[in-house]
């Protein structure tokens, strides 16, 4: 007689999906402990989920370190954060369960296989482990979501673009920039920055690139951001001078973290973390209070409790100052072992997403609406205030092995995220899947890590030391500047757990075309095949394929696609339809082939011209490459000789191939055309 249960079941008319939400309301005369909410528990022995054929699931973590796992489904229970997709086959149907508000709680789900093909499933909101519900109050789980799309991508799909939509995602604002974490570590210097921040406004700026964000290191102590001895002019001259060169400066923090030599620390004590008993609680990425590790901390850390009132205030305090400062995009961090570790805040009625949104709404209304802001904590949580997402566990700390591990050869690295997670991106924020640390990796690993990142869609952050940048180096990291936004699927979603192949249809008001990227991590040669209908292409027709970083036309493929991939590197093809005319397949100048240099191209059957227009930064020169349909055998002089125009020329480099330059001069946009009648004479 405590406790009141409502439970609201929804369906809408045309949409194949239901919705569960379970309301508990204390209506006894004491406090209530309520830990989580189950309002979904389906139990093989009393009828379960009727999901059959089911041969695989993918899973979710709680935060950026753990993207989840492609796993069969047996009777073992596993557990997942969010959301779990249900396999049965490509061209089947897909299920996906789901909470879609996150506002209150975080979701939690346990699945497992259970007797005659039934599927048991649970679903949870957890609050906090000392959450109270006060005597006349009412707390409600997650709304959870079960939607059946027509196919397991369309499935995943729905699910987060409900979720964005509910939430009213902020999802159009990208980094396109730099971070020196991954070479400085704690020793980045103000001079150090802007040595890289003026390298970058003049070679790299042209091509997109927006921002230099400032990383750990800058500061005094966790919960003293001030700049230190290494930043003498301060955090504000910083950002005035990195704005003084056209570019945007970005700043990480740890909001929660308080030092002990802080003024934090040694005047409000009670703004902080407490264990249940009273005692102060120290946070830390180590395993417990009690380890070695934590012990011999120094100086040891605190979190800070925002639901006290004080503490809110001075959140409030900082990020005013950091919006003096003059940030425009602010990294947060280092919350899983700080406010998310807390087993009940200063105001107990207060869940753990509750708390951290809550720190999040500050962050945003203080930053203001422009300014970017990236979570590397659980994003479900802070939808409609974050605008990216950490999505992996950015550690490729080493030489080229652990660089190159991180990147393909785990199951938690930016791949695997980029695969695991890709279904979020545009539709509840933007992914941000790695830096691009180029230094250590060969040219070919170079080439696959930066198009793996590119073909994300999201964030582009350069972790180099870019003034040490060799020149090929260089010329990859403009190849995938900036970000279009666009992120490819996962073909072998279901396939592995360490994924492989991605695609991406881009359709522009001139043309359509697909991007298909096949990554080889191993030591040796791969052949990899796949039929068309798997990269959503029509297996009727034949493709026209242009492998990018070869700068090599493949030739024409029917019902499947089949290539060989080098050790360590990456097979990027641009796929078009043939049809049967002079016919525009590729540029040098990004990796998507055209989606931003291209403006128009256009046959014109009568004249026998193909003409467009090509855009690019002033002073720089790519490519266009146009497959002929008939071969043109090579003959000295005719089609073998440059044919000039002003802003651009072009000749034939094989017998379907004609290789058009475009040099941007004094416009960055250049008309051009082709006569078939001049160039064969």
């Amino acid at each position: 007689q405590q406790l009141n249960l409502q439970l609201r079941i929804t369906l809408y008319d045309g949409l194949p999906s239901l919705f569960v939400q379970l309301t508990c309301e204390n209506v006894g005369r004491q406090p209530m402990t309520v830990s989580n909410v189950q309002p979904l528990c389906a139990i093989p022995s009393e009828g379960g989920l009727h999901w059959f054929n089911v041969a695989k699931i993918l899973t979710n973590g709680q935060m950026y370190a753990d993207p989840g796992a492609v796993s069969e489904l047996t009777s073992d229970s596993r557990r997942s954060w969010w959301n779990v997709a249900f396999f049965s086959g490509y061209e089947r149907e897909g299920l996906v369960c789901g909470s879609i508000d996150n506002e209150g709680a975080l979701g939690q789900l346990s699945v497992g296989r259970g007797a005659n093909g039934l599927i048991a499933l649970t679903a949870e909101s957890f609050l906090a482990h000392g959450f109270v519900l006060q005597p006349g109050r009412a707390i409600s789980s997650n709304r959870f979501m079960l939607h059946i799309g027509e196919n397991p991508y369309q499935a995943l799909e729905t699910y987060a673009d409900t979720m964005g939509r509910l939430g009213t995602a902020r999802v159009h604002s990208m980094v396109n920039g730099w971070c020196s974490w991954f070479y400085t570590y704690e020793s980045v210097t103000e001079e150090e920055v802007i040595r890289n921040a003026e390298y970058a406004a003049r070679t790299l700026k042209p091509f997109g690139f927006e921002y230099v964000q400032v990383d750990e290191g800058y500061q005094r102590w966790h919960g003293d951001w001030e700049g230190n001895e290494k930043f003498p002019h301060g955090m504000g001259w910083l950002a005035e001078r990195i704005r003084e060169l056209g570019l945007k400066p970005g700043l990480w923090i740890a909001p929660y973290i308080i030092s002990e030599p802080t003024d934090l620390f040694q005047k409000h004590p009670e703004w902080l973390l407490h264990h249940p008993d009273g005692r102060l609680r120290r946070v830390g990425p180590w395993p417990s209070e009690e380890s070695e590790w934590a012990q011999n901390e120094n100086p040891k850390r605190y979190g800070l409790d925002i639901t006290h009132p004080g503490a809110a205030e001075w959140l409030c305090a900082l990020f005013d100052k950091i919006r003096q400062w003059g940030y425009e995009m602010i990294k947060i961090d280092f919350v899983g072992w700080s406010l998310l570790a807390a087993e009940r805040y200063h105001d107990p009625t207060v869940s753990q997403a509750a708390a951290y949104r809550r720190g999040f709404g500050i962050m945003r209304k203080h930053l203001g609406p422009d300014c970017h802001l990236q979570d590397c904590g659980p994003g479900p949580v802070t939808v409609g205030l974050l605008d990216s997402m950490r999505i992996e566990l950015d550690q490729n700390y080493g030489y080229r092995q652990n660089a190159w591990q991180q990147y393909f050869l785990t199951p938690s690295g930016s791949a695997a995220a980029a695969a695991k997670r890709y279904y979020f991106h545009g539709r509840t924020w933007t992914n941000d899947a790695d830096h691009i640390c180029l230094h250590l990796l060969s040219l070919s690993q170079a080439q696959a890590a930066a198009t793996l990142i590119a073909l994300t869609g999201g964030n582009i952050i350069s972790g180099d030391r870019l003034m040490d940048l060799d020149a090929p180096r260089q010329t990859i990291l403009q190849k995938i500047l900036p970000s279009v936004g666009q992120a490819a699927r996962p073909v072998d979603l279901f396939d592995t757990d360490a994924h492989r192949v991605f695609a991406m249809t881009l359709k522009r008001s001139f043309g359509e075309w697909t991007i298909a990227g096949f990554f080889n991590p191993e030591g040796t040669v791969v052949e990899q095949v796949m039929p068309l209908e798997r990269l959503w292409l029509d297996p009727t027709k034949s493709y026209i394929a242009y492998d990018f970083w070869q700068e090599q036309l493949l030739g024409v493929f029917e019902r499947e696609v089949r290539v060989q991939t080098p050790p360590t590197s990456v097979t990027l093809l641009a796929l078009h339809e043939k049809r049967g005319v002079p016919q525009v397949i590729s540029t040098d100048r990004h990796v998507l082939q055209g989606a931003l240099e291209l403006a128009d191209v256009h046959w014109d059957t009568a004249t026998q011209i193909l003409s467009g227009v090509s855009l690019g930064p002033i002073g720089s020169a790519h490519h266009v490459m146009i497959h002929l349909p008939e071969p043109h055998p090579w003959v000295q002089g005719r089609h073998a000789l440059y044919h000039d125009y002003p802003g651009y020329s072009f000749k034939m480099t094989d017998e379907h191939l004609v290789r058009l330059r475009v040099r941007f001069e004094t416009e960055n946009n250049v008309r051009w055309q082709v006569s078939l009648k001049e160039l064969l004479g």
